[in-house]
């Protein structure tokens, strides 16, 4: 009878550790280990080659929500401030002084500080207080990406100032050429403004400012600026050897060689 007893004993023994060693492993899916891909900062499954990423997905999730509402609101300031600008110079009048602030006023301001004189108000476009006689350049060249204008008519068509100042001082100073107009007007400025703000204003501009050139002279004589007087360069190419300068004493435009010494003033688009 005592025999039976182990017998049955050591059987139920061998039963239990039979169970436990057919325990089953767990999957790493069922363990949040869902990608097959390593990833930087996850966790790896300990029986497998697979990764929990979820937590570093969501920070870079977030991460990427925050770009995005820093670039929404980067955008909305600078609409601001357009508006802001705008509104200021909702106002302008041609003639009217220009200040610092770019606001503008008929009236001197005692508490700003004026820069210019508003000779367009549909392109928002000013004159400086200031000039200086220069060559347009000192050796004959033709500037690629310029058009040569050959005609008085057809050259107060083009109003591309800011484009032509950019382009000439680019081909000069990649080719070693001296081009003195360009480079004053490139490095004026003022309070409000840096270098590369103003430039050489093209025939069509040039032309606009000699229309208004009577109110400009009494807005300029107010405020202690110099006036206009003489032959002007304008950044307008009419061939390899000659540009266009506009004479304000009449109007008159014609082509002359780029060596002249004629004045230069420079423009502001505010």
């Amino acid at each position: 009878m005592r025999k039976i007893l182990l017998m049955s004993s050591a059987l139920v023994l061998l039963s239990g550790t039979a169970e436990a060693a057919c325990i089953q492993t767990p999957s790493c899916s069922s363990l949040g280990y869902s990608s097959s891909s390593s990833c930087s900062g996850g966790t790896k499954c300990p029986f497998g080659n697979y990764w929990n990423c979820d937590a570093i997905n969501k920070v870079n999730s977030i991460n990427s929500q925050i770009t995005n509402l820093t670039n929404k609101i980067t955008t909305l300031e600078t609409k601001v401030t357009e508006l802001q600008k705008d509104a200021a110079t909702a106002n302008c009048k041609i003639g009217d002084i220009l200040y610092s602030d770019m606001s503008c006023n008929t009236n001197v301001v005692a508490s700003k500080t004026p820069i210019g004189v508003i000779f367009d108000v549909t392109n928002k476009l000013a004159i400086g207080l200031e000039e200086a006689r220069e060559y347009w350049s000192t050796t004959e060249f033709d500037v690629p990406g310029l058009s040569n204008i050959t005609s008085s008519s057809a050259v107060t068509a083009d109003w591309q100032g800011k484009k032509n100042t950019q382009i000439v001082l680019e081909y000069c100073s990649a080719n070693g050429y001296s081009c003195p107009a360009f480079e004053y007007v490139n490095s004026y400025k003022t309070e409000g403004t840096q270098a590369g703000d103003w430039y050489l204003p093209a025939m069509g501009e040039l032309n606009a400012i000699y229309g208004n050139k009577d109110v400009l002279n009494i807005t300029l004589k107010k405020i202690g600026g110099v006036e206009l007087s003489g032959d002007y360069w304008s950044s307008s190419e009419y061939s390899s050897n000659k540009a266009w300068p506009l004479y304000f004493g009449n109007g008159y435009a014609n082509d002359y060689y780029k060596n002249n010494h004629y004045y230069v003033r420079p423009v502001l688009a505010f």
